[in-house]
């Protein structure tokens, strides 16, 4: 073998094994049922995927026949996705009720199941814990059980074997069966409390943002880069802040070797860059609907508010925001004409539309504040600046136009 074979063999060595952790990282539960090819990978890689989550973000990783788990700690627990319907809208307490009541019997199923076994399992579940939740008492209950079987389907822990959940939620007579993966099921609960634990004492324990030990607090440093679009410095607590200043480049170094991510380091903080063809790669943007959404009006605000120096944010007129959000996600976009062709990922109502995308770029730290307050990062205009000409002008941005251009190269 050449040194340029041995070289090639290398490289696409790495990034196998880079393209499996960026997978887990965006996908912490894989189940052969729904991504075959990345649970593949991750089996073929394991140990390597096993030691370096451990050592470089402190995850722990468990991978068996039929699922992979990313146990992830600290910034990955505390701010997940929120459970959705699909739809878009989140999970309500009840559906939450639900979910916890399934998954506590179905960590015990072995064999197929009728969807009206399963209801029935799931009441007598509530009966013990004391919980009055009876998945066959109403339309209400039956939806509410009915989405939380539905993301059990999505995660790969049940199978539609005969008809499908939709047509038990229309027809609380139809005949559905269901093939419940239990080990998969068994791990989609992770961190459970102790009994006695209250929500608060519960958060404040898996908190991990500021630890005391410096190992700790550079572990802490890697999660935030790994799990949040940017890290800005005013943000980070003192001694956190210190930290960054003097580990920034080692914690960069570590997770391109993991994630094979570029790292962005400027005065006002540090961002974590995935390579082109990592669509579904950890980070900002996404490439579903909602993420392609939220990019298209990032470009657009930064290019009609100019987020720069001085400053970290710009505000985001009211007027602004509502203007893009109605032209960018409305019912007859060419691009939702375009998702809806396809069999992609399920493409939200309009009405929600506004919110999940709003949420995302909260979520991310691309937004801040709220409704009536929003702030737009300046981290924001690295993602580029084109004003959207489908957007009516609300804003005269003529006025200080030639300042405001060469500030836009903060980022």
């Amino acid at each position: 073998m050449t040194t340029m074979d041995a070289y090639t063999e290398d490289s696409a060595l790495i990034g196998e094994r880079q393209a499996a952790a960026r997978a887990l990282m965006v996908r912490p539960l894989l189940t052969e049922a729904t991504h075959p090819s990345d649970l593949a990978l991750a089996r073929t890689h394991a140990e390597w995927l096993i030691q370096r989550f451990q050592r470089v973000l402190g995850y722990r990783l468990t991978i068996t026949d039929d699922h992979a788990r990313l146990h992830k700690r600290g910034t990955g627990a505390l701010a997940p996705e929120p459970v959705r319907r699909e739809s878009g809208t989140r999970f309500t307490p009840r559906t939450h009720t639900y979910l916890a009541l399934t998954l506590a019997v179905l960590v015990e199923a072995v064999e197929d199941t009728a969807v009206h076994e399963l209801a029935a399992a799931v009441r007598e579940a509530a009966r013990e814990a004391g919980v009055d939740a009876d998945p066959a008492r109403g339309a209400g209950e039956r939806r509410a059980f009915g989405a939380a079987l539905r993301h059990l389907v999505g995660l790969g822990v049940l199978t539609e074997l005969a008809g499908t959940v939709a047509d038990h939620v229309t027809d609380p007579a139809a005949e559905v069966v269901l093939r419940p993966r239990t080990q998969a099921a068994r791990a989609v609960a992770v961190h459970l409390p102790r009994p006695g634990q209250t929500p608060e004492s519960f958060l404040a324990e898996a908190d991990e943002s500021d630890p005391e030990g410096d190992q700790a607090g550079e572990t802490a440093l890697r999660r935030m880069l790994a799990e949040d679009t940017v890290v800005l410095r005013e943000n980070l607590p003192d001694r956190q802040r210190e930290r960054l200043v003097a580990h920034q480049w080692r914690a960069a170094s570590a997770l391109r070797n993991l994630l094979g991510s570029d790292t962005e380091i400027r005065a006002e903080g540090v961002a974590l860059v995935m390579p082109d063809e990592a669509a579904g790669g950890p980070g900002f943007p996404a490439q579903d609907p909602v993420g392609r959404v939220a990019l298209a009006l990032l470009i657009h605000l930064s290019g009609r508010l100019a987020p720069g120096h001085p400053a970290t944010s710009v505000p985001v007129p009211e007027e602004e925001l509502r203007a893009a959000l109605e032209t960018l996600t409305g019912a007859d976009t060419p691009e939702r004409a375009e998702w809806e062709r396809t069999a992609g990922p399920e493409v939200p109502d309009p009405a929600r539309m506004p919110a999940l995308v709003t949420e995302l770029l909260r979520r991310w730290g691309l937004l801040h504040g709220g409704p009536g307050e929003w702030r737009l990062a300046a981290v924001a205009a690295r993602y580029g600046a084109e004003t959207d000409t489908r957007v009516p002008p609300v804003l005269d941005n003529d006025e200080d136009g030639g300042e405001r251009e060469g500030e836009r190269d903060q980022w």
